[in-house]
């Protein structure tokens, strides 16, 4: 709901029955930029009504609207990644290890947001691996060589599925 005053309000239906606000995002946050819908879940079904279908799945509260709805110049599409396998770029880090290649790295993909960068790397797998908000490398006490082969063997099965996808990548691997 963009007008709901100095905050657009996020809300969601299930099934036809209203679950209330989810989030409150302050306009001045968004700074002009679109919202577009995701949603993410683990081991359940799913499916949505844009408005591609002929009536709601559910009711729809007074004056509120599908997406699909929208006028076509209210619409905004979101970035696109390669068209071609060709397009692609795949960006490999050199260097020794401490010399700052994870920094330029994540600075390259965050300075060119249009290019959707990947990065693949242990580092990049480690991060994703925290427990309680650490790294693992701090709360793994003599396990550690047994995670890096595990994050090392991860590694390799993501650069197989990379060569197979239309993406950009860094490849931050020492």
């Amino acid at each position: 709901d963009f007008e709901a005053g100095e905050a657009v309000e996020l809300s969601f239906l299930k099934n036809g029955r209203w679950q209330g606000v989810a989030f409150r995002v302050p306009k001045a946050a968004l700074a002009g930029r679109p919202l577009f819908p995701h949603v993410l879940v683990k081991n359940c079904a799913v499916e949505f009504n844009f408005g591609q279908r002929a009536r709601p799945l559910g009711g729809l509260p007074p004056g509120f609207s599908l997406i699909q709805h929208l006028p076509p110049g209210e619409r905004h599409r979101g970035t696109q990644g390669p068209r071609s396998k060709a397009e692609c770029e795949i960006l490999m880090m050199v260097g020794l290890p401490a010399a700052g290649k994870t920094t330029w790295a994540v600075k390259h993909a965050a300075a060119n947001p249009g290019k959707k960068y990947n990065i693949l790397g242990t580092n990049a797998i480690m991060d994703k691996m925290r427990v309680m908000g650490l790294r693992r490398q701090r709360n793994y006490a003599g396990r550690w060589d047994v995670l890096i082969q595990q994050a090392t063997q991860c590694l390799n099965r993501l650069i197989q599925i990379a060569a197979r996808k239309r993406r950009n990548y860094i490849l931050d691997q020492v």
